[in-house]
């Protein structure tokens, strides 16, 4: 392999949220154990180094030695670079004039609410899902609906069509937050199912935003579909997306939104003025879509027989817990149900006693994510092995000290 995945980047003491600032968790959640033996595999950020053509645009924008104020539009290979992407990647053609810098993918989801809705109405998401829709919905002052996806079997998730054309139906709700690929769950919507949504909610004047900031993660033999391919009308229809996650290029700020009606675009436009973009940001996002696709092929092998492997290393040496690969993303959403823990003791287990960091899955579902775990493979192998038999190793020691309570 032409890129080395085995061994990550160190990165304490490089001004990282995820390793530097636990105060930042701690707020979320009082008393987690956080130290520098911590395998942190609770959030979406790659502890690999960046790709090589990135580094590399990096330096050239030092090497400028001027770092004032930046547009994205000042750089017309900002947008052939998203629009390349696109064609190459999907056979999907995406216009300039469709294309609106933002910070992040979420800033896109943001945007949608604020413009397409009033404080008060309501804005559908499916749980499980990212936790921090929830978060943004609330922050708006919008009211959180939530159709629960069907939960059939293991690893199997699905639209609720019922009740989703029932809630798209009521008036008082405007906006649904579509997350393709899915995170928490890892699932990829097929072309006939983003259709379906897309009529439901053209039909009941609701506006569907699609954050689509997994889709570069799809295992081998799946394929992803973006909203704006699958559906011809786009009346309806935002698409935002990035290479943050594929390129781990958060600290960056470089994702976009893409509108192709220009009605629904000038509404979305009218009063928002979007962040500049860092002149790294600009850099970064160029040289990802330009110069470091072989670069992203190379880790999604990693990740296709990484995700196989934990699956199983994981029903070997926690055979209580369920698991299994998902369709995208490098999310793994781990079922602890056998095991009778509440999820306070499920989180002292592997937080406390094995010092492993996940994050708990009433994050993404307080309705149905009582038992669950997110395991965010974003580590190496080697990191992941670990994590496991610490957290193996833990559950054996609780439930030993446990039976010889009860037996004194």
């Amino acid at each position: 392999m032409k890129y080395d995945f085995d061994h990550e980047a160190p990165r304490f003491g490089t001004y990282s949220m995820k390793y530097d600032d636990n105060g930042y968790f701690e707020a979320m959640a009082p008393g987690i154990r956080l130290d520098e033996d911590t395998i942190r595999i609770f959030l979406a950020d790659m502890d690999f180094r960046a790709a090589p053509a990135i580094v590399a645009a990096m330096h050239r924008v030092a090497d400028h030695a001027n770092f004032g104020y930046t547009t994205a539009n000042a750089a017309p290979e900002f947008n052939r670079a998203i629009m390349g992407w696109y064609q190459r990647r999907y056979g999907f053609h995406i216009e300039n004039d469709w294309i609106i810098y933002a910070n992040g993918a979420l800033e896109g989801v943001s945007q949608t609410i604020s413009a397409f809705s009033q404080p008060g109405d309501g804005v559908i998401v499916c749980y499980p899902v990212y936790s921090n829709f929830t978060g943004t919905v609330r922050r708006l002052g919008r009211r959180l609906v939530n159709c629960q996806k069907r939960h059939p079997a293991p690893g199997i998730y699905e639209m609720d069509w019922e009740r989703f054309e029932e809630l798209c139906a009521q008036p008082e709700n405007k906006i649904f937050v579509l997350c393709s690929p899915e995170n928490p769950v890892g699932r990829i919507w097929t072309a006939e199912e983003l259709n379906r949504m897309a009529g439901i909610c053209r039909r009941n004047g609701v506006v569907i935003v699609s954050d689509e900031i997994h889709s570069d993660f799809v295992r081998r033999g799946e394929k992803h579909t973006p909203i704006l391919q699958a559906v011809a009308d786009h009346s309806n229809l935002i698409m935002v997306s990035g290479p943050n996650k594929s390129f781990n290029l958060q600290g960056l700020h470089c994702a976009y939104s893409v509108i192709p009606d220009k009605t629904l675009r000038e509404h979305y436009m009218a009063g928002y003025e979007p962040n500049m973009p860092a002149p790294f940001a600009v850099g970064a996002m160029i040289a990802a879509y330009d110069e470091s696709e072989d670069w992203l092929n190379q880790l999604n092998a990693y990740l296709d027989e990484g995700l196989a492997w934990a699956v199983d290393y994981l029903h070997e040496r926690l055979p209580l817990a369920k698991a299994y690969v998902p369709q995208a993303s490098y999310v793994l959403w781990v079922d602890f149900s056998r095991y009778g823990y509440p999820p306070d003791v499920l989180q002292y287990i592997i937080n406390h006693r094995a010092n492993v960091g996940v994050q708990t899955g009433l994050a993404h579902d307080p309705e149905q994510g009582t038992y669950y775990l997110r395991i965010c493979f974003t580590c190496s192998k080697a990191t992941m092995k670990e994590a496991i038999d610490r957290m193996a190793a833990a559950f054996a020691e609780f439930e030993a000290e446990k039976t010889a309570q009860t037996e004194k």
